[in-house]
């Protein structure tokens, strides 16, 4: 998500915002939220009720069932989304480690909004 602060002057200019999801708990986001640098709304899945309402829970690693004490992580998904809520882009990552790049996301921005 670091990599996401360099569109910043994008986001801006088109007056986005970026919301993130993440299955830290509230206090894990307060404490690396100055770590990361990243100006956004982060929002906590931590029980991955979000996660699996979409069905994006990880299917290979790190894919602990709902209930189980394992660690459990979802698929990261980038989304481009309008003010009616409308969903205008979507990139599903096929690893859990890996998300949409920068450049992919600007380029969805430049599709989609310019």
């Amino acid at each position: 998500m670091r990599r996401l602060e360099s569109l910043r002057p994008e986001f801006d200019e088109r007056d986005i915002r970026v919301v993130t999801v993440s299955t830290d708990t509230v206090e894990e986001l307060q404490q690396g939220r100055g770590a990361h640098g990243l100006q956004a709304v982060m929002l906590s899945d931590a029980d991955l009720d979000v996660t699996d309402t979409f069905g994006y829970r990880n299917q290979l690693v790190h894919s602990a069932p709902p209930g189980d004490e394992q660690e459990a992580l979802p698929v990261p998904v980038t989304l481009l989304v309008d003010r009616d809520g409308t969903v205008l882009w979507m990139d599903v990552a096929e690893n859990y480690q890996r998300r949409s790049g920068p450049e992919v996301v600007l380029a969805a921005i430049r599709d989609h909004l310019d």
